[in-house]
């Protein structure tokens, strides 16, 4: 006698397991981004299906096709991509597979894919930092010489200005993720202790020592913003007060009456404007463009340049395994041991 086929609503699976997210350790960034892909290949079975109920023994082929898709999709995902949603459906159908909604396993069908590590990473090289620096400089310092409408404006300007110099500093003296980023505030700077405290990937907290350099840049930030505020408030300007009163070191300034901080989108965008005025990208011709999360690995490059162990920069980047900072740079390791053992060379 033949059993009929299992069959499960795909929509309603979708919902068991973000609910079952909701307790587990995953940062919101992570869950947001397997909602995307959870929706994705939901609109994929009901497009190509159309229904939302799935038959059990149709998984595989269905799993097969969507990853086909993500292949020729026209936004081109990078292998990093395809891999963070390959994640996101095993654990959904080991989920499916614990609560025993399907019998099927079909984790063999959604292996990470391999990166290819040997390709150097796209970094900012010392006189493209000067060159950020020195245009985020002139244009902190030069604010007051240029003409606007009202004094909101003027002081508006003035803010975006000192925020963006401080921001790419705390980018390139840390090597924080941008998710990482957007969310430090004020309190996590301890300048006694020279520790900055980070809250990263899973939740998880770790310390990240700070230069002297970055602590001096910091400085100079705090005392702006609180002049700044002083003058808002002696001025009675219509300013949005997270900008001087908020938790975080880049607030939002677009929600009146809320202390949200800068979206993950809004600090890249910031970030591409000033490689752009830069003119960095442009006089790359042949080589990989500057991108906001380069400014993570310009900071582990001229670290392990310097010589600073794996482990360290590891530990400071964040990575769970030392085996991660190894894969990423292992072409800056093995130019450093390269230049060591030729001078061991002495005829």
């Amino acid at each position: 006698m033949e059993l009929e086929p299992n069959i499960f609503d795909i929509i309603s699976l979708n919902k068991k397991y973000m609910n079952y997210l909701k307790i587990n350790r995953l940062s919101e960034a992570t869950k947001k981004n397997y909602q995307v892909t959870l929706n994705q290949f939901s609109n994929y079975i009901i497009e190509n299906k159309g229904s939302h109920y799935v038959e059990e023994d149709q998984l595989k082929d269905i799993i097969e096709g969507f990853l086909s898709a993500l292949d020729t999709d026209t936004r081109q995902y990078k292998t990093r991509s395809i891999n963070a949603k390959r994640n996101a459906l095993t654990g959904l159908f080991k989920y499916a597979n614990e609560e025993e909604i399907i019998q099927v396993s079909v984790s063999h069908k959604l292996k990470a894919l391999k990166i290819d590590t040997t390709q150097e990473k796209p970094i900012l090289r010392k006189h493209e930092i000067d060159k950020v620096l020195k245009l985020l400089d002139q244009e902190a310092s030069h604010t007051h010489q240029e003409t606007y409408e009202t004094l909101e404006d003027q002081y508006y300007q003035v803010y975006y200005k000192i925020r963006n110099r401080f921001l790419i500093h705390l980018f390139l003296y840390t090597g924080l993720r941008i998710s990482e980023a957007a969310k430090v505030m004020w309190d996590d700077f301890n300048l006694d202790s020279k520790l900055l405290t980070i809250t990263g990937k899973g939740n998880k907290t770790r310390w990240v020592p700070l230069n002297s350099q970055l602590m001096f840049a910091f400085f100079k930030y705090k005392t702006a913003i609180d002049r700044l505020g002083k003058t808002i408030v002696s001025e009675a300007l219509k300013m949005n007060p997270s900008l001087f009163h908020s938790k975080y070191l880049f607030p939002s300034l677009y929600r009146q009456g809320q202390d949200t901080p800068l979206t993950t989108r809004r600090i890249a965008i910031i970030i591409e404007d000033i490689l752009e005025r830069t003119g960095i990208n442009g006089t790359r011709n042949y080589e990989k463009k500057i991108t906001p999360h380069s400014l993570r690995h310009t900071f582990a490059t001229y670290l392990l340049d310097s010589g600073v162990p794996v482990r360290i920069v590891s530990d400071i980047l964040g990575h769970r395994r030392t085996s991660t900072t190894f894969d990423n740079y292992i072409q800056i390791i093995n130019k450093n041991r390269m230049f060591d053992e030729i001078e061991k060379l002495n005829y």
